[in-house]
């Protein structure tokens, strides 16, 4: 990329009005040493060309929106924020499916259903993924059946905060959907009650 401002200015506003040249000459540039970087993040090659590609579609999607002139910067802390991201749900399914194992490995036939002490386990362990006030948040809600407005006034916090920490809640919560799905409703419901 040129280092004349003035030249990546322009460069910005030609890709902004949908100049698909000026995309591909950037795309060009900066995809190889972008995917060295996520690569050297991620140590997996396919997953390194994957964050990167989400990166540039996004970019596209997203291009007559950004503001920011340093489109190599920008581009680069995009795949920063990505390869992060999935470098923490990787952690995080690794410790749901550790927790299962555990369970699986007991002296317990694979048929019997896990007891509700154990699946309080599991459950707590899912929770503990959250941040502490985020968590605060979900149980409330969850454990307590407390609207978003009496938890707001309980915590001290807004409305929207409330309703900040319950969707960060769900999206870090997502990935266990599986494991949830499988276990039968009633036990889930008696952890959710008690």
């Amino acid at each position: 990329m040129s280092k004349d401002p003035s030249a990546i200015r322009i460069q910005v506003e030609q890709i902004k009005s949908s100049d698909r040249r000026a995309f591909q000459r950037l795309f060009e540039q900066l995809w190889p040493p972008m995917y060295t970087y996520a690569f050297s993040l991620l140590e997996d090659e396919a997953l390194a060309k994957d964050m990167v590609q989400e990166v540039w579609i996004d970019f596209w999607e997203r291009r007559q929106n950004i503001e920011n002139t340093n489109i190599k910067a920008y581009l680069y802390k995009a795949v920063r924020f990505r390869t992060l991201r999935e470098l923490r749900d990787s952690k995080i399914k690794a410790s749901l499916l550790e927790a299962v194992e555990t369970i699986n490995a007991g002296d317990a036939p694979e048929e019997e259903t896990p007891t509700p002490e154990e699946i309080s386990i599991l459950l707590e362990n899912e929770l503990s993924v959250l941040p502490k006030k985020c968590r605060e948040v979900f149980k409330l809600s969850k454990l307590r059946g407390l609207k978003n407005k009496e938890i707001a006034k309980e915590l001290g916090i807004s409305e929207n905060t409330v309703e900040n920490h319950m969707t960060k809640a769900f999206e870090l919560l997502k990935m266990s959907r599986a494991f949830f799905l499988s276990l039968p409703l009633a036990l889930i419901v008696q952890y959710f009650t008690k």
